[in-house]
Order: structure tokens, then C-alpha cells, then sequence
């Protein structure tokens, strides 16, 4: 396993040798070593392969160096080092080039996103194109905008050219309009026209997330002359050959390995297979991948509407749309009313002025819609007055509801998200209702059992209230499940995310249901009276 070890002590001649000595005592390879001194400290950052316990090269490297008042840190290469890293670089950025060749893009920007904004700058334009791609690629919006303005467009242009040229448009539909026409025009012809052809398209659509750089080759044409192609052509998709017509209008796919257990003479619109699917260039990514775990497609071709070919989207963008759209999913889920900005992989990078944005407008909003809870609770003060045991309940009542109506959401957002109901089906939808009412009789009876025991015990042996608490129960759950299924259903039905209907709105609606419900029913069966 690779290590970070960083030393700092007293400098002394010899220092980095004696360091040196007793990693090699360890049996372990140095990849990197780099140090400074600073008022009279050497600091001392070695990039190793071991098979030794961070904590073992600790111990070891301080008692060894004790003469010297060594401080040292070891730990495995990535999260848990990047501090150590950060703030080694802050001091020498230029020194990143010798670290650079041994550390993923991923990790280096990790580390970048916790130096101070001066060297960080300085280190970006000590990268290498390779590095840089990387970084570009996985940076989030704020991150990207700071490096496009630190560096020359034919830097960026350069670094693009090492991303596949749909991932370059995916960084590039994330700079403003005069960098991208800057970048584009130092790019080489072929690959900017990939490139303009791609930012055509929205980039949460098919066409904004599919590759060009597929072989492609005429129905007419022969099994060898497809062999050729892919021998001679650079290609990002080289698993399989696309077959169209004439008229460039899409015929079918060709597995790399089927086409080699064909003649060399064979005509390949013979032997070509339509997929399972196609998808228009518009279709919205999630849609794309829900078509593609449908079917169990590991490829999908993009086709205009006259099905003319135009790229393929692959499993591994489908991949990332799904971690992408379910990461936006739990935000909505959590009561995020906006998306932040650069916030859907890197919290840290998020400002704070943008977090208050997101999340206060919707906390305010389930304030003023939970006050009516309040209002009714104040309309039957006179019942809580004269039975206070009832509103030790009340809080019961109202999670477990919550509870309920939450887990059923979750279970419909998941369905209607792989495509297992539709909203539009009369009969999936009288299925989800017949399913969830009786999933909800079974558990309502259940803890109207254990709220009744509960209750009894509570109140001091007054029936009264526990059969007034567990009839709430019963009817809460099987309100809260229903609603909690039926919301999703109603919000894709009218155009809506299903994830907005988050979390804290079903408990909200639930909580109002339960002030109203629970009123209800103690003010029939404790006093006797109705409501």
C-alpha cells in the first residue's frame, strides 16, 4: 500500500538519510521524497509502498530520530493524508511536481481544495496536461471556474485534449461563454467539431452525456473492413461496431468478439443486431438510465427522430448519472429547495451564503405550514386541560406517523425511479393503494396493540385514554402510509420530482393530520363528547 509520511524536526546534517535509512528498514520502495527548511526545521514528505501499519513507521521513525525532536505523521494514501499533503504544498507549491506523477487526480484535488487560495493557484499551473484533465473532470463548479481563470485557454485546451471529448464538453458546458469560445478555438479541428457537435445538446440529456468516438462502419461494407477501423482508429468505445445505412440512419451493433467469428467476406447488415432500445438525443439522462437497467443494455444508441446514428451512451455514464441523480434525489429528500452550487460531490467547497439559500426557504415554509398544527392543538386546549395525560402522546403519535408516511415515500420514489410503476397506469396505481392499505391495516393493528399496553400503563389504568391513543394510531398509520405512497405518484403525474415531496413535508402534513385526528378521537372517547 502507498503512504504519506511527513517529518518534521530540528535540521541536522544527515537528517534525510537517516529518514531514508530507516524506511528502507522497512523493506519499503520510495517513490518520492521532498523537503525545505524553515526556521531551523526541516520538513521532510516521503511518497512510499510498504506493507507496514502507518502507526508502526510512526513510532519507529520517532524513537529513531528522538535526537532530533522529530515529529512524524504516517498514513495511507488518501483522505486521511490529505492534510498532511495540504499543508506541506502550502508552503512549497512547486514541489507538487514531484508528488504529482505518484498521486490520483481525485486525491490532488482533494488537497487542493484545503490550501489557502495563493498557492493553490500557483500549483495549478505547475501540472501537467494529464493531471489537470483529471482534476478538470472531478472538480466541482467553483473549483473549475478558479482554475479556467488561473490559467491560459491554450493551457485548458491542452488538458482537455486528454479527456474523451464528451467529458471535455461535460467541463466545459460549466465555464462561461468567453472561455469556452477561447478554449475551443485552440482545440485540434477533428476534436472541436466532436466537441461543438456534443455541446449541442443540454448536459443532463442523451445527447449531452453521449460519446462520438465509436467506430462506425456501412451495412455494405465487409467483416474486414470493419476490422480495419478498429485497428487504425482511435476510438473511446472499442468494444463494438456501430452498422448504418446509406443514409447514415443507425442498422444496428456488432460485438467486437462476434464479429471475429464471421468470415472476413461477411456483409456486416447481415450480422448486425438492433438493440433492445433506442434513445432520442432530447431524453433526460435518468430516463436513459432507466431504459438501460430495464433492458440490462451495457451500450444504447442515440438516433434523431428520421434515425439517423449519433453517438452511444455507455454504462459507465449511466453509472455516473445515477450517482449524480441520487445524490440530488437525498438532498430533496432532506429539504434542500434549490441545488447548491458546486455542492453535488464537495461539501467543502460550498459557501455558506449558498447552504442558507438551499435550505432556509424551506425550513420557513414547513414553519408556517406546521403553525396550524399549533392552531388546533390551541382549539382543544379545554380537553388537554382537563386530560394533561393526553398530550404526553402526542409526539408518539406524530413520529411514528411521520415514520411511516417517510418509509412509504421512500419505497414509491424508488419504483417510480426504476421504472417498476408507471404513474400513468390506472392499474399500477390501484395496485400501490390495495398494497399500502393492507401493509398499513397489519402494522396500524400491530401498534395499536403495543400503544393501547403502553398507554394503559402511562395513564395509570385509564381506558379511556389508551383506547383514544391506539384508535389514533391505527388511523394515522393507515392515512400516513397511503398519502406517503400516493405523493410521489401525484408529483410525477403532474411533472414533479418525486424526490421534492420530501421527508419533512409528508411528516408535516402528517403531524397536522395527527393534532387533528388525535383531538378527534379523545375528545369522542375520554370526555364523552363530539368534537
Amino acid at each position: 500500500m502507498r503512504l504519506i509520511v511527513a517529518i518534521e524536526a530540528r535540521d541536522k546534517p544527515g537528517l534525510l538519510r537517516r529518514a531514508t535509512n530507516n524506511l528502507v528498514g522497512f523493506k519499503a520502495n520510495i517513490l518520492s521524497s521532498l523537503g525545505y527548511v524553515e526556521d531551523g526545521r526541516a520538513h521532510i514528505l516521503f511518497l512510499i509502498e510498504a506493507q507496514v501499519e502507518p502507526e508502526v513507521i510512526e513510532e519507529a521513525l520517532e524513537g529513531a530520530l528522538e535526537d532530533v525532536e522529530a515529529e512524524v505523521v504516517a498514513s495511507k494514501v488518501g483522505p486521511e493524508a490529505v492534510e498532511v499533503v495540504a499543508e506541506f504544498l502550502s508552503k512549497r507549491p512547486a514541489l507538487i511536481s514531484l508528488l504529482e506523477p505518484y498521486m490520483d487526480p481525485v486525491d490532488l484535488l482533494d488537497v487542493l481544495l484545503r490550501m489557502p487560495e495563493e498557492p493553490r493557484l500557483r500549483v495549478y499551473s505547475y501540472l501537467s496536461p494529464e493531471t489537470l484533465a483529471g482534476i478538470l473532470d472531478n472538480a466541482d463548479d467553483e473549483t473549475l471556474l478558479e482554475i479556467a481563470r488561473a490559467l491560459s485557454p491554450q493551457t485548458l485546451a491542452e488538458a482537455l485534449r486528454e479527456l474523451d471529448p464528451d467529458e471535455a464538453v461535460d467541463v466545459l458546458q460549466r465555464l462561461p461563454e468567453s472561455i469556452v469560445r477561447q478554449v475551443l478555438s485552440m482545440l485540434p479541428p477533428g476534436y472541436r467539431e466532436q466537441a461543438s457537435t456534443l455541446m449541442r445538446y443540454p448536459p443532463e440529456t442523451a445527447g449531452g452525456i453521449m460519446t462520438t468516438s465509436v467506430p462506425v462502419a456501412r451495412s455494405d461494407e465487409t467483416v474486414q473492413d470493419a476490422i480495419r477501423k478498429l485497428r487504425v482508429g482511435e476510438y473511446d468505445v472499442r468494444d463494438l461496431v456501430v452498422v448504418v445505412d446509406h443514409e447514415s440512419k443507425f442498422v444496428g451493433f456488432i460485438e467486437v468478439d462476434e464479429l471475429l467469428r464471421h468470415p472476413p467476406g461477411e456483409k456486416l447488415g447481415r450480422i448486425a443486431r438492433k438493440p433492445r432500445a433506442t434513445v432520442t438525443p432530447e431524453l433526460d439522462q435518468e430516463e436513459v438510465a432507466r431504459i438501460m437497467l430495464r433492458y440490462y443494455l451495457k451500450r444504447v444508441p442515440v438516433v434523431d427522430t428520421e434515425g439517423r446514428f449519433l453517438g452511444v451512451v455507455s454504462i459507465e455514464d449511466v453509472a455516473y448519472v445515477l450517482a449524480e441523480e441520487a445524490a440530488e434525489d437525498i438532498a430533496k429528500m432532506g429539504g434542500l429547495m434549490v441545488k447548491v452550487k458546486g455542492a453535488a460531490e464537495r461539501y467543502i467547497t460550498v459557501r455558506v451564503r449558498d447552504l442558507i439559500r438551499a435550505r432556509l426557504p424551506w425550513l420557513l415554509l414547513i414553519y408556517v405550514i406546521q403553525s396550524v398544527t399549533a392552531n388546533i392543538l390551541k382549539s382543544y386546549e379545554d380537553v388537554i386541560r382537563n386530560v394533561a395525560i393526553i398530550a404526553a402522546f402526542i409526539p408518539l403519535i406524530m413520529d411514528t406517523g411521520g415514520n411511516v408516511g417517510s418509509q412509504a415515500s421512500s419505497m414509491l420514489i424508488r419504483a417510480l425511479a426504476l421504472g417498476e410503476i408507471s404513474e400513468h397506469s390506472r392499474h399500477d396505481i390501484l395496485v400501490v393503494i390495495l398494497k399500502e392499505l393492507v401493509t398499513a391495516t397489519t402494522i396500524g393493528i400491530v401498534f395499536a396493540g403495543i400503544g393501547f399496553a403502553f398507554a394503559y400503563i402511562v395513564s395509570s389504568g385509564s381506558l379511556s385514554v389508551a383506547a383514544a391513543v391506539a384508535a389514533t394510531l391505527f388511523i394515522v398509520i393507515l392515512f400516513a402510509d397511503v398519502v406517503g405512497a400516493l405523493l410521489p405518484i401525484i408529483a410525477r403525474k403532474l411533472g414533479a420530482d418525486p424526490a421534492s415531496i420530501s421527508a419533512p413535508l409528508i411528516t408535516t402534513i402528517v403531524d397536522i393530520s395527527v393534532a387533528f385526528i388525535y383531538m378527534a378521537v379523545a375528545t369522542t372517547l375520554i370526555l364523552g363528547v363530539r368534537p
